[in-house]
């Protein structure tokens, strides 16, 4: 897909970060997600072998939006991208992951925790700007830099919860992304929890 198709299917999207050491059980907790209606994920390459794991979650669920996090070269970048990645996210503005992105059409949202950093982010090449931490940023951010700059999408990740989503909605996000809330704690003993969570973070954006 394009950056203008995935674009369109973001946009609203309740993103899960995958995290963590071993890649079996990521997989087990990325197709208990998708099966539990949170099907966009974002791998991680702080996870061994993310691409691996985006090549096989394209594989079984062509439906769901699989991409790439924690992409802080134009290698990995690469990487995400010829084993199927949907797009690209990375915690900060990374110029050559963008300028990457562009050229070969694929969605690419960058980390930006001020006004400034939004704007830069926005013309390294986000097409939706990643507001992070979340958790050290005001919901009314968004709000307040659309004002001047109504033409950038901004999306939270870190720090949303059940609580609060459809709030962030209220006040202008685009998606939102979540870690630690979603999986934090869960293993492959325990996906009961997970699929829980899901289920009431769904509920919560009603």
């Amino acid at each position: 897909m394009n950056k203008k198709e995935v674009k369109e299917l973001m946009k609203g999207q309740l993103i899960a970060v995958i995290r963590g050491n071993d890649i079996d059980e990521a997989k087990l907790i990325c197709k208990t997600l998708v099966e539990s209606g949170i099907t966009s994920l974002e791998i991680t390459f702080s996870l061994p072998k993310a691409e691996k794991l985006i090549c096989d979650l394209k594989k079984e669920f062509s439906n769901a939006l699989i991409g790439a996090g924690t992409v802080l070269s134009k290698e990995q970048a690469k990487l995400a991208i010829d084993n199927g990645a949907d797009f690209i996210v990375s915690p900060c503005i990374v110029e050559e992951v963008g300028a990457y992105c562009r050229e070969k059409d694929i969605f690419c949202s960058m980390g930006a925790a001020t006004p400034t950093e939004v704007y830069n982010s926005y013309l390294a090449g986000s097409d939706v700007v990643k507001l992070f931490p979340g958790d050290c940023i005001s919901m009314k951010m968004i709000k307040g830099i659309k004002a001047p700059m109504p033409f950038i999408e901004m999306m939270p990740t870190g720090g949303v919860d059940d609580m609060n989503v459809k709030e962030w909605f209220k006040n202008g996000a685009y998606a939102t992304g979540f870690g630690g809330y979603l999986t934090k704690g869960i293993n492959a003993s325990n996906l009961d929890i997970l699929k829980e969570r899901c289920e009431k973070l769904i509920q919560a954006t009603k």
